[in-house]
């Protein structure tokens, strides 16, 4: 069943397509559903929406937070599947579902405000005229609004940021437009001079593991969901022969792995989901033929795993490392 919401939202695009006037409409849009605000926020504040789509969770973003933290409750607004209906080929996400509350907490530590985040259907807003878009916020209780100065909005992309700020004033939201955070260096594959997530995708597919933490602002997170049959096998037979090392399929991985090589990475096992600690263990984590390897010895505690291991890429050891006659990879091999 469609929720109030997603009723809502198609009687505005009908709205905005017709022509009638928004006081005509206003029993039309009487139902639409407030953005809930984060654990912590005590709702005296302004809820401050960040509009984006928030893939990455990366540096350009987080500076979007710490400018809605100074307008009020922070909830970081995004929109879920536009590849579906865009009809877009589906990838593996840059952050993975289950780390994005990490990120979150990670961000409300920086800014010193309750940060939590709210997914929109793509599918239920896309329609929406740019106008009709900033109205449905208001209805929803979003007092500020904080984007990039490339942000595009309403249907087929029609609004830019001097839309939304237009359209803003006139139902009473305060709209604050950041400027792109530059990356560290230029981009040598014409991706722009800015933290993006397209950049980091890039760096990813590289194995610029360098690159992709600095655009992150953070060690990049692979999840792996160990729930499934092929995931508890792998476990059980290191366990049954007694393996030194443990290799897990990346199809468990929840999210866009770099590309093969020798890593140093901390190790997680049933990480607690909002738990922002860094371990001080470092290990090295090979990638290679569609499989993430680790030594036994190295994190034991592995073979206990239930629901996830967490890898933190920190640096790359080797773009290809080789393995010996008797397929063990060969550590001394730093090409």
């Amino acid at each position: 069943a469609a929720s109030r919401t997603a009723l809502d939202a198609r009687a505005l695009a009908t709205r905005a397509a017709t022509g009638r006037g928004r006081r005509r409409d206003a029993t039309a849009t009487a139902s639409v559903e407030k953005i809930p605000r984060g654990a912590g926020a005590t709702g005296e504040r302004t809820l401050a929406v960040c509009l984006g789509k928030f893939d990455a969770m990366h540096r350009g973003h987080l500076a979007l937070a710490e400018r809605a933290a100074t307008r009020g409750d922070v909830v970081v607004v995004s929109f879920s599947g536009m590849a579906e209906t865009l009809g877009w080929e589906t990838r593996l996400p840059i952050t993975a579902p289950s780390d994005r509350s990490r990120v979150l907490a990670m961000w409300s530590g920086t800014t010193g405000a309750a940060v939590s985040e709210h997914a929109l259907a793509f599918g239920d807003v896309r329609e929406l005229s740019p106008e009709a878009f900033v109205e449905m916020l208001a209805r929803m209780g979003v007092g500020a609004v904080v984007t990039g100065k490339n942000y595009r909005f309403g249907y087929k992309a029609a609004g830019d940021v001097e839309a939304l700020k237009r359209f803003g004033e006139a139902n009473g939201l305060t709209v604050d437009v950041v400027d792109l955070v530059p990356a560290r260096r230029p981009s040598s594959a014409g991706l722009g001079d800015q933290v993006s997530s397209s950049r980091i995708r890039s760096a990813l597919s590289a194995g610029d593991i360098d690159e992709v933490n600095e655009m992150l602002g953070r060690e990049h997170r692979v999840v792996c969901d160990m729930t499934g049959e092929r995931a508890a096998n792998a476990l059980r037979a290191a366990v049954d022969r007694n393996l030194d090392e443990i290799n897990l399929s990346l199809e468990s991985a929840e999210n866009q792995p770099p590309s093969d090589g020798a890593y140093s990475a901390r190790v997680y096992v049933d990480p607690v989901s909002t738990d922002t600690a860094v371990s001080p263990r470092t290990v090295s984590v090979k990638v290679s033929y569609g499989r993430l390897s680790i030594d036994r010895a190295d994190v034991p505690e592995i073979v206990s795993a239930r629901e996830r291991v967490a890898i933190d890429f920190i640096a790359r050891e080797s773009k290809v490392h080789a393995f010996s006659v008797s397929g063990r990879w060969n550590p001394n091999d730093r090409t």
